[in-house]
């Protein structure tokens, strides 16, 4: 099901964010709900706090292969729905601890069927007493083309344990579709309007579309593409509208501000907003930081896919409070070791700008050799396990634009299972391997900052610490700036 994110035209979406950011485009209004006391809204004025990363499955070679859906079952406890040709469910007591045994509810379809390859569920949807789940098939799997994709949907009635599969919904204009890779890897969202909306990518072109049908009968024949005249153009062999640009496909609803959510990951997970369900504008400041998106495994580069942004109370309705959920590849591995990753995080907004918007946990975490490993990221290792150990404030995933600030590494030694933080680009003088970008903090103190020590342990172990004193396990080596608290 890989999606390409490198095949976004980078200069296109810089663009467009530069006009959103200057002019009222029409219909595109994006935080209605945001104005307070007569303040005009603003994209600026929307935050995003994240905790640590938390391991919920893997590794696997099959799964996650899309984004996860959740639902809250009548016990009070969870059912994560968790695809890779064959789809999973998986029950836990949070979105966030599925660790129960996984059951599989939906199989591949009869060899030379339009499903062979997979049906993977991509979304499970709330409907009128019965639950809906958005279905990803493909066929022709083998292909070195590529293979060809297109959404059905299917019912259950007993909580996703069986599914239904009522028929085909979106699929691609293209008359041959012995050449072409079709539409599909979509992700549905609650419009609050009475309709459902489904957004998908394009494979010819790899632009993102949009479809939509209404909750109480999204059957076949129901689903329309926004033409980009109106809901006019059928989800099945009809031409959909490009969104100009790639804003993703795993969607979500903000139901605090009355905002469509959609989670693209571009050489960074980013955020983007749409009032009208068809114009989006991104955050400045990316929700995870990383390197790259580098499909062909395995990479020196970590890899990130299949974002989803699951309410505290299951399913994609989000007021404040998510949990945030991705496919994790570590750096130097291939596709066999899939990871299920989740963080917790908050989204708020404000009536004036906030800077900096986005800010995610720093982490320490130690082994039982009491080696310490401080990250953002998922403390994943061939050789060493870790515990939590605490929080060492947050840092920032984009610059800070009033102050001067400073980019931070994460350097790491699988030899030892040491990772610590370097101004970037200074692992290797450090004797250790960069892994990834950790994020920024200021260079001098702020208010609401706290300082970030690099520190000498005996032996030589270096660890981060927010004390002068290094807590008496060694000795400061420097000042690396003041992170957010």
């Amino acid at each position: 099901m890989n999606i390409r994110t490198e095949i976004c035209d980078l200069g296109r979406f810089a663009a467009l964010l530069a006009i959103l950011s200057v002019a009222a485009v029409s219909g595109a209004a994006v935080d209605r709900a945001l104005a307070a006391d007569g303040m005009p809204p603003c994209l600026q004025c929307i935050t995003v706090r994240l905790e640590h990363p938390v391991v919920v499955r893997g590794p696997s070679p099959y799964e996650p292969d899309a984004p996860v859906s959740v639902i809250k079952l009548p016990n009070g406890g969870f059912r994560g729905f968790v695809a890779g040709g064959t789809s999973l469910a998986v029950d836990g007591p949070t979105p966030a601890a599925l660790g129960e045994r996984s059951r599989v509810v939906l199989t591949p379809g009869p060899p030379g069927g339009p499903s062979d390859c997979g049906r993977w569920i991509t979304t499970v949807m709330q409907g009128l007493g019965v639950l809906y789940g958005l279905i990803h098939n493909e066929t022709r799997c083998s292909d070195p083309n590529g293979s060809y994709k297109w959404m059905s949907i299917a019912k259950s009635e007993d909580y996703g344990l069986t599914w239904n599969v009522l028929g085909p919904i979106i699929s691609s204009d293209d008359a041959d579709v012995s050449h072409s890779q079709g539409e599909g890897d979509c992700t549905a969202v609650d419009g609050h309007d009475g309709y459902w909306y489904a957004y998908c990518l394009r494979r010819r072109d790899n632009n993102n579309i949009v479809a939509r049908a209404p909750i109480e009968n999204p059957a076949p024949g129901k689903w329309f593409k926004w033409s980009g005249r109106g809901w006019d153009a059928p989800g099945v062999g009809g031409t959909g509208a490009e969104l100009n640009g790639f804003f993703g496909m795993s969607s979500a609803y903000w139901t605090g501000a009355d905002l469509t959510l959609l989670l693209a990951a571009n050489a960074s997970l980013r955020l983007s907003i749409s009032e009208d369900k068809v114009h989006f504008a991104t955050l400045g400041a990316p929700i995870v930081l990383y390197d790259e998106d580098n499909w062909r495994r395995p990479a020196r580069t970590e890899l990130y896919a299949y974002p989803s942004l699951i309410a505290g109370r299951g399913f994609n309705n989000v007021a404040d409070h998510f949990f945030l959920t991705y496919m994790y590849v570590p750096r130097n591995e291939d596709f066999t070791q899939r990871y299920l990753v989740a963080q917790e995080g908050w989204i708020a907004a404000s009536s004036a700008p906030q800077f900096p918007q986005v800010r995610t946990a720093l982490a320490r975490w130690v082994d039982s050799n009491g080696h310490t490993y401080t990250t953002t990221g998922p403390t994943i290792s061939s050789t060493h396990t870790y515990s939590y150990d605490g929080s060492l404030g947050y840092l920032m995933t984009a610059p800070p634009q009033q102050n001067s600030g400073v980019k931070l590494d994460e350097c790491f030694s699988e030899q030892t299972g040491v990772g610590f933080l370097a101004p970037a680009d200074h692992c290797a003088a450090e004797g250790s391997e960069r892994r990834r970008p950790a994020g920024y903090v200021f260079r001098s103190e702020q208010p609401g900052t706290i300082a970030l020590y690099g520190c000498m342990a005996s032996g030589q172990a270096r660890f981060m610490s927010n004390r002068s004193d290094c807590e008496n396990r060694g000795a400061r080596e420097y000042l690396l700036g003041y992170a957010l608290r």
